[in-house]
């Protein structure tokens, strides 16, 4: 239960049609327009987990694509974005060629595609950050999340774009970064890393040679939510004008909202399909939000979710 001696958040729900329509609900109800879109695939999290972080420092939106066709909505909302600069995050297995093609079709002249992509989900991630146009500023903090798995990179998003660093992800069983990380981070200026989850998803051997040459704190938990709750409590050590409640078992509808939710200095909070952790509550009391921003619709997160029934 919520402390009824404060003024009560008023809750609402952004839900699409699926989780490309998401995206496009999302953006709609954020961006009038935006120089900058990125667009990331829908049926795999990885690239756009790396996007989130990104696209929040560069205050624009993430749209979604399947791998070889773009749905209506999305072009409409392309279209009404009216950017100068399209990103695409990922290759040609992630986002075909016919993709950008459609895209560029509906476009006026002059608008710029950028394809950033890599050999994997790693490589992209560093090729993001690292390009010059439209990757991430040079930052003195940066997170580390495991890229095998969404939900630790999804609640850093946003925690990240605070700090005005990126998300990088790394192969979480590794006990040391590899040189390409290394220039990576030499190169953004970092002199602290954050790391997003508790040593199964980032190594022990990792963050103890990461403190040789870094201040590094871990946010973690028994479990995801509770991972979450810590890299918030860390993210937003103050009060925040709303928070955002992301499934924690399946990403599709979140994956949109972290840049979002990190320019508007809100931080996403993972809770179960027909209720809410009471640590995630209790993280409600503390920042005193005026709005609760439920992500995706009832079959993801229930009616439960949005009455903030707690587990």
């Amino acid at each position: 239960m919520l402390d009824e001696r404060r003024s009560t958040p008023t809750v609402s729900r952004i839900e699409g049609l699926d989780r490309y329509d998401q995206a496009v609900k999302v953006s709609e109800a954020s961006f009038a327009s935006s120089d900058i879109v990125y667009v990331a695939s829908g049926e795999k999290y990885p690239d756009a987990l790396s996007a989130a972080s990104v696209a929040g420092l560069r205050k624009a939106p993430l749209l979604l694509s399947r791998s070889t066709t773009i749905t209506t909505s999305t072009s409409a909302e392309l279209l009404r974005l009216n950017p100068k600069h399209v990103v695409i995050v990922g290759g040609t297995a992630s986002v075909a060629e016919i993709v950008v093609d459609a895209l560029k079709a509906i476009v006026p002249d002059g608008v710029t595609f950028t394809r950033i992509g890599g050999a994997d989900r790693y490589a992209v991630s560093r090729a993001l950050i690292a390009d010059k146009q439209f990757g991430s500023p040079k930052t003195q903090t940066a997170y580390i999340a495991t890229g095998t798995d969404f939900p630790d990179a999804l609640s850093a998003s946003s925690a990240a774009i605070q700090v005005k660093g990126p998300v990088l992800l790394v192969r979480g069983s590794q006990a040391s970064l590899t040189a390409d990380e290394s220039v990576l981070l030499v190169a953004l200026g970092v002199k602290a890393l954050r790391i997003a989850g508790g040593p199964m998803s980032v190594s022990a051997e990792l963050e103890a040679l990461l403190a040789k040459s870094y201040s590094v704190t871990r946010a973690s938990g028994v479990d995801r939510y509770e991972a979450a709750v810590s890299i918030n409590k860390e993210g937003f050590p103050g009060t925040a004008e709303s928070v955002h409640l992301a499934s924690g078992t399946a990403f599709a509808d979140a994956l949109s909202a972290g840049p979002v939710a990190g320019r508007d200095g809100s931080p996403i909070y993972l809770v179960k399909n027909g209720c809410v952790p009471n640590s995630v509550l209790q993280e409600i009391v503390r920042l005193a939000p005026a709005k609760i921003i439920v992500l995706g619709g009832t079959a993801t997160l229930s009616a439960e979710v949005e009455a903030l029934k707690s587990c």
